[in-house]
Order: structure tokens, then C-alpha cells, then sequence
């Protein structure tokens, strides 16, 4: 059964590919400051995300059911997100689109790994 562990290996080996190592890709010196180093790392994460033109919300929300430890998950993660590191304007929609807005996690390799759990999930459903 595919767990979050397994996603999360997979989203590192599919930006691993996709990225040539920071040498390579920059020519830097390792003398280079950091400051520099780190900017153009966050600029090539920046390229790994979804263009802005993508992420326009959709016009109307969009429904589905949640089971009731996800329900309480998510509530208990936007909590976490605004007392810990203080963004107080997160909610559950942002959480949500942060999480699953991931290239890899879209791949029909990581989906795989979600079968054993969809079929669970579905054999409940008919079970009630």
C-alpha cells in the first residue's frame, strides 16, 4: 500500500531528474556567496511549480467528501500553519492546493501508488 512516505520519495526523485546538480546548472564556484546560491536555488524551484497563469482559482467552489479524520487533519494543519509559523490568512483551500499542487504528485507512477488506498476507500463506502 502507497504511503505519504512514498509520495514524498517520489516528488524528490522526480525533481532530482529534473534538476541538473547546482554545478552544472550554474557554473558556481564554490566560493560563490551564499546569499547568491541560495536565490538561485529558489529560482530553480520556482521553475519546478505550476506558472502563475495556471493558479487562478477556480470560479465557483468545488465540493466533495472528506472522510472525518481528514475533516479534523485539515483543520488540525491550518492551526499548526497560523500558531507556528504566523500566517494567519491560511484556511483550508490554501492548505489543500499547497499540498496537491505538486507535478509528481500527477505522475501515473505516484497514482499507482495510490490504488490499494482508493480501493479501501471505496470498499468502505459500499460496506456503510
Amino acid at each position: 500500500m502507497a504511503d505519504y512516505t512514498q509520495l514524498m520519495n517520489l516528488e524528490k526523485k522526480s525533481k532530482a531528474e529534473q534538476l541538473p546538480s547546482h554545478a552544472q546548472s550554474t557554473g558556481q564556484s564554490a566560493s560563490q556567496p551564499t546569499s547568491q546560491s541560495v536565490r538561485q536555488s529558489t529560482d530553480q524551484q520556482a521553475g519546478q511549480s505550476t506558472p502563475l497563469s495556471d493558479n487562478k482559482t477556480v470560479d465557483r467552489p468545488k465540493s466533495f467528501y472528506i472522510t472525518n479524520r481528514l475533516d479534523k487533519r485539515l483543520d488540525e494543519a491550518v492551526d499548526y500553519i497560523q500558531e507556528v509559523h504566523g500566517i494567519k490568512k491560511v484556511d483550508r483551500s490554501i492548505l489543500v492546493n499547497a499540498m496537491l499542487d505538486h507535478d509528481a504528485i500527477w505522475t501515473g507512477e505516484a497514482l499507482d501508488l495510490l490504488v490499494d488506498r482508493i480501493l479501501r476507500l471505496l470498499t468502505n463506502k459500499m460496506i456503510r
